[in-house]
Order: structure tokens, then C-alpha cells, then sequence
């Protein structure tokens, strides 16, 4: 359920337009009885201190795809083996036309047994390239806030307490496991951000699923795999961009009413962005240009394997992000980014000597097709996040044959 890599075309023919509105949550805003008993304490620290579970918006669960986006500009498609003549998927974006951001805004639903109409969203995603981050996916960035939210608001409503999520089918059916959390150590640490903590956490361990579950032949609509995209250059970086988005808005109250919501997030991506030092869509396209041959194959159309020749599998922390080889960068976009130097993103599985990465724990119980392929047969049809590693190092030995010896390096 992270961001999805059919072209959008496949959208407009195989589902009919129509409008569908993801669900909103808004609270209250004026005060309630219990505002004025914080207010008339003699400190009222509950106006301006930690949230408490009742406070916490209760936000629904993700259900949509975001279709974008497979590496390269300008790319050809095909249709059941079939090219589609005269029609090509720009990808590139300039950093400022990104439209404003929707909660799980999409193309479609995830369980397309209901035939679900397309959804319309005035949001505009694609590759844009930052100096010191490489491409930013903004399909991936959106889609790993909103998860982020999701987790946020579900589990920190009900720390301290031991519970299953269910996130809904890909490759098989996802679980979050959540454990109790010590009176203690919420005290210490705060519920907000313990909140935030686990979610960016898990919303990371969700994109890394995402990759293998495409990588072995998951496809969000069936007949159009995915595998073309599978760990491609932006992806980590972009889904741990997203992840940190939420500590913002989070840390900001900036998740009221949905609308509030998507408000926050265009302004905080629009900030990130900032830093990264965007660069404008003219020389993002020479690069990508620069770039054919080398990390994509402008001969090939989606969703062919081969569209992408190099893939990222560093899942570890930080995450770095892949930026272009000083060889093929134009010399346009050198003169724009100098020596600005790459900016990590750390996803911490423990903080504060609280073990994240115990305390919460995502099963997918595979499904038959997955379950029986090699790779996967000796977890008996279960995995959870401590598998990951070794999972993606079995794919990136896969991909080494496929796509030659330099394919998991950049340069």
C-alpha cells in the first residue's frame, strides 16, 4: 500500500472515472468541559502539555493508491504486451507544482474486488531531484506521512495496552503487532512522541514490505506487475522522508481536521524540499536523460522488469539518498548543487534506550502465490520485520544476475 508504480494511464483504462472521496475525521474545535477544568488548574498544563489519548483524532485507515512512479522521464508504456502509441509518462515534476496533499488520495482502492470508481485529487506527483537528496518520489513521500498519521493516531491512543492493527492485504494480510508500554516509560518519553516514534518506524518497515512484496510478483491492480520499480533508486529515501514528515505535524498539533492535515503536509514537504535544494524540471530532465543506459532503459516500456537497471537495497540507518554520478551529472546541474553534501535520514529502531523496534512488530501472513515461491518457502508462510534484511539481500543477489554486477551502485 505504499506509493504505487502503474503508469496512470492504466487507471483511466481499466476503471471508469468518477468520484470518490476519501473518508475525513475532524474534532471539535471549540472547548470542551474538560478545557476548562486544565484552564482553572493551577497549572494548566493540559492545554499545553502532552496529549492524552482522548485528544487523539481517530484517523482512518489508508485504503488507496497513489500511481506514480516508475524511474525515468518520458516513459512508454504497454498494455498486455501491446505498446500504447503516442502516450508517455512525464514523471518529472518542479518543486512547486505539486498540488495540495489529500489524505490517502489515489487512483484506486487497494481490494478492487468493489470495482471502486477512481478517485479525483488535485495532487500532482512525480520525480523531483534535490541536491543533497537525490530524486524525491512524491508519491512515496505522501503515502509514507499518511501511513505515518494512521500509526500514530491508532497506537497512541491505546499505549500501555497490547493490541493488533490489521493494515489491510499486500502479499498477504498485514499485521501490526503492539505491546504494552511500561506507565513509566510513557511518562518519561510522552505519548506524543513515543507515538510519532513508532510510527515513523513502522511506516518504514511497511515501504520496505512494499519493495519485496512487488519484487516477487505482488500487483496492486491485477495484470500489471510492479517489479519494474521494485527498490528503484528514490524509493527508501523518499518513504524515510515521508515517515519524518509526520514528527512535524505531529509535534505542531497540525492534524485536527483533514483538512488542516493536508495543509501541513504541502507546507512541511515545501520546507524539506527546500533544504534538499530542488532543482527545476529543465535540469532534472537532462539528468534523467544523462542517466539513461546507466540506472534506466529508455527503450523499455512499462511495466517491464528491465525499465530499470539499478535499484537500491540499503534498507539500514540512515538512509542515504542515491544521488547522480559526478560523471553523467550535465554541467548545469553541478553548477546549481556545487558540493552540497548528501543529508542522511535516521530511522531509529531504538531511542532513548526504548527498543522500538520490540515494542511493535509487523507479521504479513503470505498469501499461497508468495508463500510458494523458493525464496520465501522456509518462513512458512509468515514473516515479520526482523526477516527484511535478509530478504532484500536474497533480492539484491537476484538482481545482481539480472541487471549485472553494479546494479545495487549508483555510479
Amino acid at each position: 500500500m505504499m506509493a504505487r508504480r502503474m503508469p496512470v494511464v492504466l487507471a483511466s483504462i481499466v476503471f471508469a472515472t468518477g468520484c470518490f472521496f476519501p473518508d475525513r475525521w475532524q474534532v471539535e474545535p471549540q472547548p470542551r468541559p474538560v478545557d476548562a477544568a486544565y484552564l482553572l488548574q493551577e497549572d494548566p498544563v493540559g492545554l499545553v502539555g502532552e496529549v492524552i489519548p482522548e485528544e487523539i483524532v481517530a484517523v482512518p485507515i489508508r485504503e488507496r493508491l497513489r500511481p506514480c512512479c516508475a524511474f525515468g522521464s518520458d516513459l512508454g508504456t504497454s498494455l498486455l504486451g501491446i505498446p500504447i502509441p503516442f502516450y508517455r509518462v512525464p514523471n518529472l515534476l518542479d518543486p512547486g507544482d505539486l498540488g495540495p496533499h489529500t489524505y490517502d488520495a489515489g487512483a484506486v482502492r487497494v481490494d478492487f474486488a468493489d470495482a471502486s470508481p477512481v478517485a479525483l485529487t488535485s495532487e500532482h506527483n512525480g520525480l523531483v531531484y534535490t541536491c543533497r537528496g537525490g530524486f524525491i518520489d512524491t508519491a512515496h513521500v505522501r503515502d509514507n506521512v499518511d501511513w505515518a498519521l494512521f500509526l500514530a493516531a491508532n497506537i497512541g491512543r491505546r499505549l500501555g495496552e497490547r493490541f493488533t492493527l490489521e493494515l489491510g492485504h499486500e502479499a498477504g494480510r498485514r499485521f501490526v503487532d503492539v505491546e504494552p508500554i511500561a506507565p513509566e516509560v510513557i511518562d518519561r518519553i510522552g505519548r506524543r512522541r513515543l507515538a510519532v516514534w513508532l510510527a515513523e518506524w513502522l511506516s518504514f518497515q511497511l515501504s520496505i514490505w512494499h519493495e519485496i512484496a512487488t519484487w516477487y510478483g505482488f500487483e496492486s491492480v491485477k495484470g500489471f506487475p510492479e517489479r519494474a520499480s521494485a527498490f528503484s533508486p528514490e524509493d527508501l529515501y523518499s518513504n524515510a522522508i515521508g515517515g519524518r514528515l509526520l514528527a512535524g505535524i505531529a509535534y505542531r498539533r497540525q492534524a485536527a481536521t483533514a483538512d488542516i492535515y493536508g495543509t501541513a503536509v504541502d507546507a512541511w514537504l515545501q520546507q524539506v524540499l527546500a533544504y534538499l535544494g530542488p532543482v527545476p524540471k529543465k535540469q532534472a530532465r537532462e539528468l534523467v536523460t544523462a542517466l539513461d543506459g546507466l540506472w534506466w532503459n529508455s527503450a523499455a516500456r512499462l511495466p517491464a522488469a528491465g525499465l530499470v537497471q539499478r535499484r537500491n537495497f540499503d534498507v539500514s540507518s540512515p538512509v542515504l539518498p542515491w544521488r547522480a554520478p559526478a560523471a553523467v551529472a550535465p554541467p548545469e546541474l553541478r553548477a546549481l548543487c556545487k558540493d552540497a553534501p548528501p543529508l542522511p535520514v535516521w530511522v531509529h529502531g531504538e531511542r532513548l534506550g526504548v527498543p522500538l523496534h520490540r515494542l511493535v512488530v509487523l507479521r504479513v501472513e503470505l498469501d499461497a502465490e508468495r508463500a510458494a515461491l523458493e525464496p520465501l518457502r522456509p518462513y512458512a508462510g509468515v514473516v515479520t520485520q526482523e526477516d527484511f534484511p535478509a530478504l532484500v539481500e536474497s533480492i539484491r543477489q537476484q538482481a545482481l544476475v539480472e541487471f549485472g554486477p553494479r546494479a545495487d551502485r549508483p555510479d
